[in-house]
C-alpha cells in the first residue's frame, strides 16, 4: 500500500490485542480520564501496549495520563517510559528551536509561512499533557516564493539540487530538505494527492494568529483548514498511525465551536470529500468520536463510505498475510490500489490513478504525489 510507514499499518496481526487496548485507552482521553483506571486493569501485557503506543506516536501522552491518574505500572515499564520521555523531550526541544530559526529566516526574507504538524501542533493540542511525535519539520510557503524561501533556509544549512527541485515542483507538494537534522519539508502546496492540489495561497490567506509558549506570534492554519489537512494527510498514508486520528480528536476538543458547515464547503470545493469522510469514519470507529459530518451523509455517500471500508479492510487483511506467491502479491496490489483510488472524489481521477499505477509499476517507478 502506498505509505511511508509500511511497518506500522493498522490491524497488524502481531499487535492486534495491544492495538485494540491502545484504542480503548485513547478513546477516553482527554475528556474521560477517570475511566483510565478501569481500562488499564484489563491490560495484561504492558510491554506490548508500550510498543504499540510507540509505533503510533502516543506513548508520551498516554503514559503521562496513566501516571497522573495513579494507575500502577510495572517498574520496568515505568523506567522504560522515563527513558523514552527524556529522549522525546530532548528531540522536541531541538525541533522547536530549529522551527524558530526557520521562521526567523523566512520572516526576515518577507515570506509568509505557516508551520504544519510537528512540535507546534503538539504544543497547541497536547499542551502540557505530552509531546507529539514528529520526525521532521513542515512549513508552508507560497508557491511563488519557493526560490526565495529556499535561499532563506540555505543559511541554516538546508540544501537541494536543481534536478530535485524541478521534479518536486512538477509533481509534488513539498521539497524534502534532509541533508541536515532535523529534516525540513518545505511545502509550496498544502497537499497534492487524490487527483487534486490544495494550493497554498488560499490556506495562507485564512491563517490565524497564535502566540507560542515562548511568546512568539506566528500564523497557523484556521481550525477547519487544519482539520481538512490532517484528514487528507492521514488518508494519503493509509491511517498508519493512530496519533493522526488522535490529533483530529484533540483539534475538535480544543475548538468546541468548530464550524462544520465551513469544513463541508471547503472539502467539497477542493474535491477531497471522500477522504475527509472516511477519516471521520475511522475516527468514530477507533476513537469513538462522533462528528456531524457522518450524521448528514446522503444515501449515495453512505454507500460509498461502506465501499471504502470494505476495500480498506481487504487491503489490511492482505497486508497482514504472507505474500510469497505471485497470486498473494497481485491480490494485495489490487486491493491496496483500489482502496486508494476509492478515496478520489471523481471517477476520471480514480481511473487515471489506476491507469498510472499500472504504467508506473511496469516502468518500475513510484507514483508522484501529483499522480496519486
Amino acid at each position: 500500500m502506498p505509505t511511508r510507514y509500511p511497518d506500522i499499518m493498522p490491524h497488524r496481526d502481531n499487535g492486534v490485542v495491544a492495538e485494540r487496548q491502545l484504542e480503548r485507552l485513547m478513546a477516553c482521553l482527554p475528556e474521560r480520564e477517570a475511566a483510565l483506571s478501569d481500562l488499564a486493569a484489563e491490560v495484561t501485557d504492558w510491554a506490548a501496549l508500550l510498543t504499540s503506543a510507540q509505533q503510533h506516536g502516543l506513548e508520551d501522552y498516554l503514559f503521562r495520563r496513566l501516571t497522573r491518574t495513579g494507575v500502577p505500572l510495572p517498574d520496568v515499564i515505568r523506567e522504560h517510559f522515563r527513558l523514552l520521555q527524556a529522549h522525546k523531550a530532548a528531540w522536541t526541544l531541538q525541533l522547536t528551536a530549529q522551527m524558530d530559526r526557520i521562521l526567523d529566516a523566512l520572516q526576515s526574507a518577507g515570506i509568509a509561512a505557516v508551520p504544519l504538524k510537528g512540535p507546534l501542533l503538539g504544543e497547541r493540542l497536547y499542551g502540557a499533557d505530552g509531546f507529539r511525535s514528529s520526525s521532521d519539520l513542515d512549513v508552508l510557503v507560497p508557491y511563488q516564493q519557493v526560490h526565495p524561501a529556499l535561499a532563506a533556509v540555505a543559511a541554516l544549512g538546508y540544501q537541494t539540487d536543481a534536478a530535485t527541485l524541478e521534479k518536486a515542483l512538477a509533481g509534488d507538494h513539498n521539497i524534502a530538505l534532509d541533508n541536515i537534522s532535523p529534516p525540513l519539508e518545505l511545502h509550496f502546496h498544502l497537499f497534492r494527492r487524490f487527483g487534486v492540489t490544495l494550493q497554498a495561497e488560499d490556506f495562507l490567506a485564512r491563517a490565524v494568529p497564535y502566540r507560542t509558549q515562548r511568546g512568539r506570534l506566528i500564523q497557523v492554519l484556521a481550525p477547519e483548514d487544519e482539520f481538512l489537512f490532517l484528514c487528507v494527510h492521514a488518508a494519503a498514508h493509509s491511517f498508519a498511525r493512530l496519533a493522526w486520528l488522535f490529533d483530529l480528536k484533540l483539534l475538535l476538543h480544543r475548538h468546541p465551536a468548530f464550524d462544520w458547515e465551513t469544513l463541508c464547503r471547503r472539502m467539497h470545493d477542493w474535491q477531497v470529500t471522500t477522504a475527509v469522510i472516511f477519516a471521520c469514519e475511522l475516527l468514530r470507529q477507533r476513537l469513538r468520536v462522533e462528528t456531524p459530518l457522518l450524521a448528514c451523509l446522503t444515501p449515495g455517500r453512505r454507500r460509498w463510505l461502506h465501499f471504502n471500508q470494505r476495500l480498506f479492510d481487504q487491503a489490511m487483511r492482505r497486508y497482514n498475510r504472507p505474500r510469497r506467491s505471485l497470486g498473494a502479491k497481485l491480490g494485495f496490489f489490487l486491493a491496496a490500489h483500489l482502496y486508494q483510488s476509492s478515496l478520489h472524489d471523481r471517477w476520471p481521477s480514480r481511473l487515471r490513478f489506476l491507469g498510472l499505477t499500472v504504467l508506473r509499476t511496469l516502468q518500475r517507478r513510484q507514483l508522484a504525489p501529483g499522480e496519486a
